[in-house]
């Protein structure tokens, strides 16, 4: 190790206005040892550094102002006794620009907003989809109608309203937003409202979705949930990690509801909600009413069950599939995954239409079979006892019922980012769900990772804000007729 060093250690591509931190450590300490910058080919004692620090001791971290310096090269030296002999430098550096601030702007260029009934009325806010980003200046945005169908307007706070034609047109209703933010930046908006005849079906687009630390990993996280919520049309999503805040931030930045519960789960839902089932310690998951049109109701369960002990580690580390199941059996999980079964007992009795959207910490039994072992560590097939919990109580799994072959679509959720363990692979499984039962018609199931995320640690960039893939499920609801059960 050389006597003296010196090294720029934060950031290590700086940009300007950046404050530089350099590490020292000397063989030669003294109370009037100094760090200083020097510009271009100078060198110490051609004239004044242009920032300099004392660095007293045998070593530590000094910040200097170099806020006002642009360009480059510059190179940083540690000197001797308040004098010019160099005890060590830095390798040449320079500043990047500042990359402007982004500009206040939609989070997206265009949605459709949830069906309205022939006739109906309308209320969409906006408001919340203009997003500020850091560092730029306080404002305030309008919003006005630049074109689209005649009975569609928007308010200057954003507030898109109408009523909607008599006889449900063949297209949705188009309505064209200019929005212009008071400390510059403008962006426009185009919104697209459905109209369904009253007698027609109705669809519900649900998702089971976690959000990783309530998004703590991710730059802009909210603005990217709200692209993910918008873009693929979703209207009812069942989050975990929320942190026991987030559910009800992105919920009010679209302007729908929202359950919070002060801990990991909540609900946004683009339909009102009704009765609350509050999660408890022997239960972590919530049962809310949806409220659709027409009257009609679906009961959806939000659950996360416990990660402790998680299966496919242990097949990873050589247990047998008995073994497996006997550790999942005696799992806080599976206690878990038996109260949840007796918790939906009544609305599984009512003949509720009723969807369970899930992290369930486990693999399934219809995943995990003799055909699939060699994506599973070499083990299968595995009875595991979570999900056997969940069929037996009268859950129809929506992935595996639109993909039979787990072969052919293993639909993991488990892990876009997260790809190594140790020295060997992580293993990738389908651990979260969409489930269901009662009058529902399963349209479609799949899983959802837009753009092309990262892995960890490198994921504050990533488009897609989780760690884990979503599951997502479109039902149908036949409309009742007078006087059958609701």
């Amino acid at each position: 190790m050389p006597p003296s060093t010196l090294a720029l250690t934060s950031p290590a591509a700086p940009y300007e206005g950046d404050r530089l931190t350099f590490h020292w450590a000397t063989d030669t300490p003294d109370a009037k040892n100094w760090v200083g910058v020097y510009d271009g080919a100078r060198q110490p004692g051609t004239g004044s550094s242009i920032v300099w620090k004392y660095t007293p001791g045998a070593s530590g971290d000094v910040v200097l102002d170099t806020s006002t310096l642009t360009g480059g090269p510059y190179t940083a030296y540690l000197l001797a006794k308040d004098g010019y002999g160099i005890l060590a430098q830095t390798a040449a550096f320079s500043f990047r620009p500042k990359p402007a601030a982004p500009r206040p702007h939609a989070v997206v260029d265009g949605l459709t907003t949830g069906p309205v009934t022939a006739g109906g009325a309308v209320s969409v806010k906006l408001a919340g989809l203009w997003t500020r980003p850091a560092g730029t200046p306080a404002g305030s945005a309008v919003f006005s109608r630049t074109g689209g169908d005649s009975w569609l307007s928007v308010s200057a706070a954003g507030v898109v309203t109408g009523t909607a034609p008599a006889s449900a047109p063949a297209r949705p209703g188009v309505l064209t937003v200019a929005v212009k933010d008071s400390a510059g930046g403008s962006d426009t908006l185009t919104v697209q409202v459905p109209v369904r005849a009253a007698a027609a079906a109705q669809r519900l687009k649900v998702a089971s979705w976690n959000l990783w630390d309530a998004g703590t990993h991710i730059d802009g996280a909210l603005e990217k949930q709200l692209r993910t919520v918008l873009t693929q049309g979703l209207d009812v999503v069942a989050l975990q990690e929320t942190g026991g805040t987030a559910a009800k931030a992105l919920a009010d930045a679209l302007g729908w509801f929202s359950y919070q519960s002060p801990g990991s789960l909540g609900v946004v839902s683009r339909y009102p909600l009704g009765t609350v089932t509050a999660p408890t310690t022997a239960l972590p998951a919530a049962g809310v009413a949806i409220q659709l049109a027409a009257g009609r109701t679906v009961r959806l369960w939000a659950a996360q069950l416990d990660e402790n002990g998680y299966g496919p580690y242990a097949a990873q580390d050589g247990r047998t599939a008995a073994q497996i199941e006997a550790a999942e059996q005696a799992s806080v999980r599976f206690q878990q995954a038996q109260a949840l079964a007796a918790a939906m007992k009544a609305d599984l009795a009512s003949g509720t239409p009723v969807v369970l959207a899930a992290g369930l910490a486990s693999p399934s039994h219809l995943d995990w079979t003799a055909a699939t072992r060699a994506a599973h560590s070499g083990v299968g097939p595995v009875n595991w006892p979570v999900t056997v919990a969940l069929k037996q109580a009268g859950l129809i799994d929506a992935f595996r019922s639109a993909h039979p072959d787990p072969l052919a679509s293993p639909g993991n959720t488990w892990s876009p980012v997260r790809k190594v363990r140790g020295s060997g692979q992580e293993p990738q499984d389908r651990i979260d769900q969409v489930q269901f039962a009662g009058p529902l018609t399963l349209l479609e199931a799949h899983t959802l990772v837009t753009g092309w995320p990262q892995p960890a640690p490198g994921t504050a960039g990533n488009g897609w804000p989780s760690d884990c893939a979503a599951a997502v499920a479109t039902f149908t609801l036949a409309t009742p007729t007078p006087g059958a059960h609701r």
